[in-house]
C-alpha cells in the first residue's frame, strides 16, 4: 500500500497555467495529497487542524515561507530560497526529519547552524526532452546574440552590469528576455540597434530564443539555482555567470561555461564566443539536472524518511 503523505505549501496555481516543482511532486507520487492553502500566515494552523482528522505518514513542506507545523509527523522540508531573517527557517530545518536544499550554494548559507536534521542536496530538474537544440530560429533575434534571461531589472539580478556589458561589447548583439516589462526606450540610443527585447514569453518561445543565440549570461548577485541557466545549457548554449546557484556547485567544471565577476564578464564572454567548441553544456548538465534524476532522488528521500 502506498503511504499517504501531505504536500504543504501555498496554492500552487496562483498564476493560471503555471506549473511548478510542487506540481511535479503531486504527479510523481500518487500517495501525496494536495494540502495547499492560500494564506501563509494561518497555513500551519490549518494543517494542525487537519491532522486531528487524518494522520499522514509524512509531509513535504516548503521550508521558507511559513512557520513550523506542530504535529508529530516525519517532515521533509525543501529549502530553495534564502530568507533574509533565517531564525524561523532554522527552526523549521532543525525540526525536520530531512531537509532538502536545491544546491550546495543554498546549503552553505545554513550549514553552520544545522543541528538536528538529515541533509540532502537535490537540484530541481528540467525537461531535457523539451529544452534541447533545435534547428528553428526566432526571426527577430539578431545574429550571434548573447541571451540574458532576467526576472527583473533590480539590483539583485545585476541588471546594471548587464547594461554595462552591452555598452562595452560594441560589436555584439543581445537578446533580453524579461519578466518585468522593459522596452528599448529604456536603453541608451547608441545601443538600441544591437538589442532585441522579449517580455513575458511562453516556454516554447524561451526555447526558441535560446536556440537563436550563441551564449548566455547571468549577472545575478543572488540565485539559489537559476533554472533559466540550466535551460540554456540544455539547449547546448554555454553560460557566463557569477558564483551563485548551480554555477557555484559546478564552479570547478568548465563544460557548462565560465565564472565571472563585475570586472571580468566582458573578457569571459569574449572567450566563450571565440571558443564555443570547447563547451558541451548539455552533455554535462543532463547528468545532474534532468527531471528523471530529480524524481529518482526524491523517491530515495521519501523512502529513507518513512
Amino acid at each position: 500500500m502506498t503511504p499517504i503523505g501531505w504536500l504543504v505549501n501555498d496554492y500552487l496555481t496562483c498564476i493560471p497555467g503555471t506549473r511548478t516543482f510542487w506540481h511535479n511532486l503531486l504527479e510523481w507520487f500518487p500517495g501525496l495529497v494536495d494540502k495547499t492553502y492560500p494564506d501563509f500566515s494561518i497555513l500551519p494552523k490549518y494543517i494542525e487542524s487537519e491532522y486531528n482528522h487524518t494522520k499522514p505518514a509524512y509531509i513535504i513542506r516548503n521550508g521558507t515561507y511559513f512557520a513550523k507545523i506542530n504535529i508529530p509527523v516525519k517532515t521533509i522540508s525543501l529549502i530553495q530560497d534564502v530568507a533574509a531573517d533565517k531564525s524561523e527557517q532554522l527552526n523549521i530545518i532543525n525540526s525536520s526529519t530531512v531537509t532538502v536544499f536545491n544546491t550546495y550554494y543554498v546549503y552553505d548559507k545554513y550549514k553552520n547552524y544545522i543541528t538536528n536534521t538529515i541533509v540532502k542536496i537535490c537540484p530541481l530538474g528540467i525537461n531535457f526532452d523539451f529544452f534541447k537544440p533545435i534547428e528553428q530560429r526566432h526571426p527577430d533575434v539578431l545574429p550571434n546574440s548573447i541571451i540574458f534571461i532576467g526576472a527583473s531589472t533590480t539590483h539583485p539580478k545585476g541588471f546594471n552590469i548587464m547594461l554595462d556589458i552591452i555598452s562595452k561589447m560594441t560589436n555584439q548583439n543581445f537578446c533580453l528576455v524579461m519578466k518585468d516589462s522593459f522596452s528599448l526606450d529604456q536603453l541608451s540610443t547608441d545601443v538600441r540597434h544591437r538589442v532585441k527585447i522579449f517580455n513575458r514569453v511562453s516556454q516554447e518561445t524561451v526555447r526558441l530564443l535560446i536556440n537563436s543565440c550563441i551564449c548566455a549570461v547571468c549577472t545575478s548577485y543572488e540565485e539559489t539555482q537559476h533554472l533559466s541557466g540550466v535551460e540554456c545549457g540544455a539547449c547546448n548554449i554555454p553560460i557566463v555567470a557569477r558564483k551563485v546557484g548551480f554555477y557555484y556547485d559546478c564552479q570547478q567544471d568548465k563544460d557548462w561555461g565560465l565564472i565571472a565577476d563585475d570586472n571580468t564578464f566582458v573578457t569571459q564572454l569574449e572567450y566563450v564566443i571565440n571558443n564555443l567548441d570547447q563547451f558541451s553544456p548539455r552533455q554535462y548538465l543532463i547528468q545532474k539536472y534532468s527531471t528523471d534524476i530529480c524524481r529518482q532522488n526524491w523517491e530515495n528521500i521519501i523512502a529513507e524518511c518513512i
